[in-house]
């Protein structure tokens, strides 16, 4: 627990370095692809691109303690997690994503997970008019236990089994063709089934709480950015509402809110790093019990979920790079930089208008190819009145023939 852990020390260091944002657990958490900080957006990525992204967070409190017959003494709690993953876009509407928890702290046995679990999403997105500031998706998650850990306090809430959600996906913005070129704006909702039936959330012989009923959450969230060149600027407001609790045992059975304000800097149209600070606006109220059952407390003086939580990250465009181009670097020399602008500009300028003219044929093209359809729909109706009207032309010609007959042998 205190911070005096080789690997500890090693990850967040290792993470920093690789990473200038993101705690895996349910939905909203370290999401891979065209993402914010904790939203995914309803954008996929374009077909073929592969994205690598790493994530830690880090979460620490120092509390007062006075063991028996000794003078009062302080001791650090530290909660820290990194995380490495890939996105993969097979398809116009159709995105891959893998992350694996490199490390996290557990506070039980050896104080860490090396690795911990494996986190998958599949997306179906891009979805809606070509024509529309708006775009839909559709979200399903899994998360595979790898560690032997589970119920990890100021974590999300796990009982060592796999996990699934899906989630809705609505994204807005005011570039029609480069999406994250203009003020976009994001909501997630979704449910959370933890598959936690029979599980017992501690080691202890002693534990008489089984899960009984699945426990379920909503998941939801909201957020907005602001490009500005090099730069984006976020804010995400997310969180997660117990529809079936966790038993009692659970150290993290609480609801909880987060306000997650951003930045982001973009190098280069590959490469970004992006800081992060999660802050817990729903009150510490403690639902776990630790006087009648062998959950252990840890300290009374820590809450359930951490007040705040700092995130560091990285995404790196391994394939097709980001169609946003970057126009003026912000840290160039004076004596370059005339020169260097002049080129970039253009170069920019070049390359935003070959995406753009990419995006008006697939618009046209698509178009074109509606077109199409509602011509052969056409054809095909008039090739049903036709046989209509012959059906209809033969009907009176049998009804001629048959009234000459009658009168021939009345005659």
């Amino acid at each position: 627990m205190k911070n005096t852990n080789i690997y500890r020390a090693f990850t967040i260091g290792l993470f920093t370095f690789a990473s200038v944002t993101s705690v895996t657990g349910q939905g909203l958490y370290n999401p891979t692809g065209r993402t914010l900080t904790h939203l995914q957006t309803a954008w996929t990525l374009e077909k073929g691109s592969v994205v690598f992204h790493s994530n830690t967070s880090s979460y620490y409190k120092t509390v007062l303690n006075t063991p028996a017959g000794a003078g009062p003494a302080s001791t650090t709690f530290w909660d820290v997690q990194g995380n490495a993953g890939l996105a993969y876009a097979s398809g116009k509407h159709l995105e891959w994503g893998l992350s694996e928890i490199v490390y996290q702290d557990t506070h039980k046995g050896a104080g860490y997970d090396l690795p911990a679990d494996l986190n998958f999403n599949i997306k179906f997105g891009s979805i809606g008019n070509i024509r529309s500031h708006f775009r839909y998706g559709l979200l399903l998650q899994g998360r595979f236990p790898v560690s032997g850990n589970k119920n990890i306090p100021f974590e999300p809430y796990t009982a060592g089994t796999f996990e699934a959600g899906l989630t809705g996906l609505m994204s807005y913005s005011s570039d029609l063709l480069i999406p994250e070129a203009g003020t976009n704006f994001h909501i997630n909702l979704g449910m959370w089934y933890f598959n936690d039936v029979g599980k017992f959330l501690t080691d202890s012989p002693a534990d008489a709480f089984a899960v009984t009923r699945p426990s379920r959450a909503m998941i939801w969230g909201f957020g907005v950015s602001f490009p500005a060149n090099q730069f984006d600027f976020g804010i995400e407001v997310f969180g997660l509402a117990y529809a079936v609790r966790p038993p009692v045992t659970a150290y993290s059975r609480e609801d909880y809110i987060y306000m997650t304000p951003s930045v982001s800097y973009r190098i280069n149209n590959r490469i970004a790093f992006n800081v992060g600070l999660d802050v817990r606006l729903s009150a510490d109220d403690e639902k776990t019990d630790f006087a009648n059952t062998p959950t252990q407390l840890i300290n009374s003086d820590l809450p359930s979920y951490p007040g705040w939580r700092l995130r560091f990250g990285s995404k790196i465009y391994l394939t097709k790079p980001e169609p946003r181009e970057i126009i003026k670097p912000l840290f160039t020399k004076r004596d370059e930089q005339d020169l260097e602008l002049a080129n970039r500009e253009n170069t920019a300028t070049m390359q935003e208008m070959l995406v753009k003219e990419r995006r008006k044929t697939e618009v046209a093209e698509e178009e074109l190819e509606q077109i199409r359809n509602d011509r052969k729909k056409m054809e095909d109706m008039l090739a049903k009145l036709r046989q209509l009207l012959k059906n209809g032309e033969g009907e009176v010609t049998d009804k001629n023939q048959a009234e000459k007959q009658v009168t021939k042998k009345e005659n």
